[in-house]
């Protein structure tokens, strides 16, 4: 919802309808008034989708080693990842040199080695070694047991960049073992670790196949065993719930679960991620804020007054306390409603120190402070820079001055907090340093006062407050690269890509086809039409279809297309899937057609597109008093469509293709032709090929030209309106939203995005078509047209 009061208004009405259905909710695993909660392995809030931290607490809470032993525990778990670690050996030589003549020296824990401990745990949680999950790939669940502990790591063989497969974590888990689960046997507690990782990673591995690794060969005749004792039979039945292949691997391959069991670290389950709820009649000790609100709405059908706090819980967490929720202005709340001040009210402080620590400012600060002149080649820039900056209050401002305004001596630049900091001569800009530059962006344009307004009116609002150099140019970088603003916001630009038209020099060398319907079912059950045309002279073929199998539409193309006017070269369809099907595919390799798809939701890209355009009115006219014979008009439309002159070529599609004009109905107003019974000699027929070469060689030269001019003359017109564009492969790019567009025009819903991605750019197939892969869920899309992408900005670090 985008306020609270909307959102008040749509949880009732979701209330409502599951009191209708005669729904019963249980209270203590319902949540309200949440900006962020947990899902999936997932923390999904106002600003996007972001990995559970509980998924790697286990690695990222890894308690120091304080013997040899967890020492090398621990570096069996890096070295599991080493490929992933540049120069690991280097990085990880303090751990390595604890363990060299261990047995000759003490064990000694230096600041290098904790350095090191924490640089590689720190590359234990971060990518490249941690991924998304894939859910179209394989998932592996590694497992092992110790004395102590348990642990699970959920992993995939993806392939990176390089093209190389590499195996990649998912998430971290591991706990302790209670006092009773100590005493169990070897197997039991191997067998209770593949119970525990399949429970805490059960939101990936419900209802697909995986792989479970243990290092307990047992284990591996778990589904075929017979005499199990009572626990392993029960949890035997739990594991049976998944579709599971259990493999085994030695011990001394599997360091990375073994120093996880052996160091466990208690991870949150998803039990106990979300909040309790408990009736406040049973237990008023324990009160949700959001639960308590929305009963109070319920209640009172309104709001509470604007004096009271409207607090909006930021984690999934109960407050215990034992006075009444709304009573008291001094609640542990930091945010209103959705407007955040509290974390901008130390920022001038923070300028203010900020200001002392930049090494570029500090020279300035002194001179003007305290006139100490550094004795090295920035003295004449500091003296230059000291005639229009100001020292107030130990804060650094740039002074604008006025054309009347005469310099003033730099040498008393330093000015108290009495005097007036503007006038009409002058005007100050407090300077900011590197370091804040990004805050004061994000709070001039992403904060909800500031509306994500254009780079113009973000200039304005700094550039009077404000100074710091190349504040221009940041800017335009930084608006440019807001990720919710070319996300939303329309373009102003011209469509991107211009026009390139497919050049045929004879008949049939190219064919374009396609599908319209479905239409009114006909009595003898045409639903659909198929949809031939020839790009060179025009000429088209219609044929009814009872149905669309791939099958069917094969067996039409080569045997009322092929076999009649020859093997075309090129095939250009778009992306049903019975033109994508083997049997079409399997036609087009073995003939040695090439197959060309049209970009996805760029139909213009298909000739045949226009004929559907020209043959639905008709089909409606002609068959208007009976919709159920619209199938017998077809062929009559096909030959209008075949002896009418083209605009393109400038002659019939039946005078290109036989060199003569077929008589229509028009012809019966006029004499007929005297019928000739005799055979035609020789000569005749010598006479009839010549003439027929006469006319069809210069009407196929012209049309040649016709078409070359009508294609020029077109992407003239095209491309007025349209600019060049192009990516190369790796490039980031947005895709218009699929789902809201329609011929160019956009028809999402409101407030919808208007783009997706960010997508990478894997191949470009054409000079207008490219295909694409989502960064984040690997989705692959493709073919998409030019016109549909705008290229992604990311916004760099201040130099």
């Amino acid at each position: 919802s985008s306020t609270f009061s909307s959102h008040l208004q749509h949880l009732e009405l979701v209330l409502q309808r599951i009191q209708a259905s005669g729904l019963t909710l249980h209270l203590s695993k319902c949540q309200f008034c949440k900006t962020k909660l947990r899902y999936l392995g997932h923390v999904v809030s106002q600003s996007g989708i972001e990995p559970d931290p509980d998924k790697i607490r286990a690695v990222r809470e890894y308690p120091i080693p304080m013997k040899l032993k967890d020492v090398r525990a621990f570096l069996g778990l890096t070295s599991y990842y080493r490929r992933f670690i540049k120069n690991f050996a280097t990085v990880a030589e303090p751990l390595i040199s604890l363990t060299r003549s261990a047995d000759n020296r003490p064990f000694l824990w230096s600041t290098t080695c904790q350095q090191a401990f924490d640089y590689l745990r720190q590359l234990l949680i971060q990518a490249p070694i941690v991924a998304y999950p894939q859910f179209d790939k394989p998932f592996v669940l590694q497992l092992d047991a110790s004395d102590v502990g348990l642990s699970a790591i959920l992993a995939q063989k993806l392939i990176d960049e390089d093209g190389v497969q590499r195996e990649h974590v998912i998430g971290y888990a591991s706990r302790t073992l209670s006092s009773s689960e100590r005493h169990f046997s070897a197997t039991e507690r191997e067998c209770l670790a593949i119970v525990y990782g399949c429970n805490h990673f059960r939101p990936y591995l419900e209802g697909v196949r995986f792989t479970i690794v243990t290092d307990h060969k047992a284990l591996k005749w778990l589904h075929h065993t017979k005499d199990l004792n009572s626990r392993l039979a029960r949890w035997a039945m739990q594991i049976a719930a998944y579709d599971v292949e259990i493999q085994h691997r030695p011990g001394s391959d599997n360091a990375n679960c073994d120093a996880l069991s052996r160091a466990p670290v208690d991870v949150v389950s998803n039990n106990t991620i979300t909040s309790s709820y408990t009736d406040p009649c049973t237990s008023p000790t324990i009160i949700d804020p959001g639960y308590l609100f929305v009963l109070d709405y319920f209640s009172h059908g309104s709001l509470p007054s604007p004096q009271r706090f409207i607090p909006i819980s930021l984690q999934n967490n109960v407050t215990i306390t034992t006075t009444p929720i709304f009573s008291s202005p001094s609640l542990p709340f930091t945010s209103l409603a959705n407007i955040h001040f509290g974390d901008n009210i130390q920022l001038y402080d923070d300028i203010r120190v900020a200001q002392w620590q930049d090494s570029e400012l500090l020279p300035l600060l002194n001179y003007l402070q305290a006139q100490q002149l550094p004795d090295d080649a920035i003295r004449k820039t500091i003296l230059q820079l000291a005639t229009f900056h100001r020292v107030i209050d130990g804060v650094l401002y740039r002074v604008v001055h006025s054309s009347k305004l005469n310099t003033e001596n730099p040498s008393s630049a330093t000015t108290t907090s009495s005097e007036p900091i503007f006038n009409h001569h002058q005007q100050f800009r407090l300077v900011i340093p590197k370091s804040k530059i990004i805050d004061l962006l994000s709070l001039a344009h992403d904060h909800p006062t500031s509306a994500h307004l254009g780079r113009r009116k973000t200039l304005f609002r700094l550039s009077t407050r404000f100074y710091w150099p190349h504040m221009r140019r940041d800017v335009e970088e930084y608006v440019r690269a807001c990720k919710l603003c070319q996300q939303y916001k329309a373009s102003n630009q011209k469509p991107g890509g211009l026009m390139s038209p497919i050049v045929v020099n004879e008949p049939w060398n190219t064919v374009g086809i396609d599908l319209t319907g479905p239409l009114p079912k006909t009595r003898r059950g045409n639903i659909y039409i198929l949809v031939v045309i020839d790009y060179f002279t025009k000429w088209v073929e219609l044929f009814p279809l009872t149905n669309i199998k791939a099958k069917t539409i094969a067996q039409i193309f080569v045997d009322d297309v092929m076999c009649r006017f020859g093997f075309p070269v090129r095939i250009i369809s778009d992306n049903g899937v019975q033109f994508l099907s083997n049997i079409f595919t399997n036609v087009c390799q073995i003939l040695d057609i090439k197959h060309q798809r049209t970009p996805f939701y760029h139909p213009q890209s298909n000739l045949c597109e226009r004929v559907n355009r020209t043959i639905k009115p008709l089909l409606a006219a002609l068959a208007h008093h009976d919709s159920k014979s619209w199938d017998t008009k077809l062929a009559q439309i096909a030959f209008a469509l075949r002896t009418a002159r083209s605009d393109s070529t400038e002659q019939s599609p039946a005078f290109l293709m036989f060199g003569r004009h077929p008589r229509n109905g028009l012809d019966l107003c006029l004499p007929s032709p005297t019928p000739v019974d005799q055979l035609p000699t020789t000569d005749d027929l010598s006479d009839y090929r010549k003439r027929l070469l006469t006319d069809l060689l210069p009407a196929y030269t012209a049309t040649r030209e016709i078409l070359d001019i009508s294609h020029q003359r077109q992407a003239s017109q095209y491309n007025q309106h349209h600019r060049f564009i192009q990516f190369e492969p790796g490039d980031l790019v947005w895709v218009a939203a699929l789902s809201g567009i329609a011929m160019g025009k956009w028809r999402g819903k409101k407030l919808s995005p208007r783009r997706e991605g960010p997508y990478r750019v894997v191949e470009r197939l054409s000079s207008l078509t490219y295909s694409l892969i989502h960064t984040i869920t690997n989705q692959q899309l493709g073919p998409i047209h030019v016109n549909r992408l705008e290229r992604y900005y990311s916004f760099k670090a201040i130099d």
